[in-house]
């Protein structure tokens, strides 16, 4: 009896404990889970907080107008960015031809055309970029190739003026000249056109042995010609492809093409040989240095020989000679440099003979001259203090870009003869009479002292020369 009493005793104490232990283990999980919602609650409830303080702050950033936070143009950034690398993910036509080449067994028309097509347009992004890559490599190996010609050139003229015989020139005039020559390529004659005195030659090998297309200077030959042989009336203009109408004035201050091409047909071959030997052209001028060459003429008519001067090949010394008989009123020189004093003291000048001009032949031809200085052509060189006359010419002889000039100053007191031609590879404007315009600028003080020209004796009488008769020159014709 007494030991079932402490059996009893012994369950109801274990099973006490069961129940004790287990409320208390209830309890303490029902704490945790309060807790942990406490939290959770708290947490929501603080980043709503957040996030309706910032709200709050973008909004006042805005102000009234609303624009864009900085944060949220990052955030539109990446955006976009994400949506780049979107577009450059394989697109669904890329897919479908790698579909295609995956595809086994034999395609359709269809899917021919449509892989065929996709090849295509590959191929051609490809080639026009290959395309744009050679074009590119061509013109800097056509710049590379222009700048080497270039520096050849300029190197050429260097060695050649070196090389010169300066004895009896005058060297003041000889400096101003390379310093206005100014390392290019090219070729500079300085002489007095009353005698034929050579004050300087500056390159003397291609001045008198380098013969070259004399371009636009040949429309001097043709228009005194034409004058001349009196094959048009210079009263009356003649049609321009380009001006419409010019007279000769005109046409030799802007060097008009089909003007003088219309002359040299009115002339025709023969009397254009004809006058260009009569002017000095193709022989020797006999000047007092050595390797001077004939030059040559034409063989054959072609449409461009009045205009471009194509088929003469005329130098700087006969340009120059020629130039100085339109300033003088008709006399050719042969021209020399005195080699010593005396001879310099006593200078004898040697005519080689007169040439086919009439004081109105002149006249008429230098209004022409002095509107390619005034307006025309060669505007770079005109100078202040006496008129310049003068005629450019630019063209491509066998190689190089030819830029001409030969000229006189002044037109009622000629004392000096400028002729320039330069060479180079390049496009550009005439720098011949930008060379020119600078040698007057140094010199004419020289020679003009006290002079000034203004508009008003740009455009008066022009008087001839002692030797020609003054009854028949005309006044001065400038548009």
């Amino acid at each position: 009896m007494r030991k079932n009493f402490r059996v009893s005793t012994t369950l109801l104490a274990v099973a006490f404990l069961v129940v004790s232990v287990g409320t208390s283990l209830m309890v303490q999980a029902q704490s945790k889970r309060a807790a942990s919602s406490k939290k959770q609650t708290a947490g929501k409830n603080t980043r709503s907080s957040k996030t309706s303080g910032k709200s709050a702050k973008t909004q006042a950033r805005r102000g009234k107008f609303g624009k864009k936070t900085r944060e949220e143009a990052v955030a539109g950034n990446s955006r976009s960015r994400r949506k780049r690398s979107v577009r450059s993910a394989p697109s669904s036509s890329d897919k479908s031809v790698q579909a295609l080449l995956n595809k086994r067994g034999k395609l359709t028309k269809a899917e021919r055309r449509q892989l065929a097509s996709y090849k295509s347009s590959k191929s051609s992004g490809k080639s026009s970029r290959s395309r744009r890559a050679r074009a590119r490599a061509a013109q800097l190996a056509r710049i590379r190739a222009i700048r080497a010609r270039d520096e050849a050139l300029r190197n050429s003229t260097a060695a050649n003026i070196q090389k010169d015989n300066s004895v009896g020139e005058d060297l003041e005039i000889r400096q101003a000249t390379i310093n206005a020559l100014n390392g290019r390529s090219g070729t500079v004659v300085v002489m007095d056109p009353t005698n034929g005195r050579v004050y300087s030659i500056v390159n003397q090998q291609m001045a008198l042995g380098s013969p070259v297309k004399p371009c636009s200077t040949v429309k001097m030959i043709v228009g005194l010609a034409a004058l001349h042989e009196s094959v048009f009336d210079p009263n009356q203009d003649l049609r321009s492809a380009r001006y419409g109408s010019l007279n000769l004035t005109d046409a030799l201050a802007r060097s008009d093409n089909p003007f003088f091409q219309v002359l040299g047909r009115m002339l025709g071959y023969d009397r254009v040989m004809k006058y260009a030997g009569n002017f000095g052209f193709g022989q020797k001028t006999g000047i007092n240095y050595p390797g001077e060459s004939d030059g040559f003429l034409p063989e054959e008519e072609t449409s461009l020989y009045c205009s471009h001067g194509d088929g003469f090949g005329v130098t700087a010394i006969q340009l120059a000679a020629f130039t100085g008989a339109i300033a003088n009123g008709g006399t050719l020189y042969t021209p020399r440099v005195p080699r010593t004093a005396e001879d310099a003291e006593n200078f004898v000048p040697e005519v080689k003979h007169k040439i086919q001009m009439t004081p109105e032949d002149r006249t008429r031809m230098m209004s022409g001259m002095i509107g390619a200085v005034n307006y025309g052509t060669a505007k770079r060189a005109y100078n202040p203090l006496a008129q310049v006359a003068g005629k450019t010419g630019t063209c491509t002889g066998n190689r190089d870009k030819l830029r001409l000039f030969t000229s006189f100053s002044s037109v009622d007191n000629p004392q000096i003869v400028v002729t320039v031609i330069t060479t180079d590879s390049s496009l550009g404007g005439n720098h011949a009479s930008e060379v020119a315009g600078k040698i007057y600028a140094t010199i004419a003080p020289r020679f003009f002292r006290e002079r000034t020209i203004t508009s008003e004796s740009a455009s008066m009488e022009i008087p001839a020369p002692a030797s020609a008769p003054a009854s028949k020159v005309l006044s001065h014709l400038p548009n």
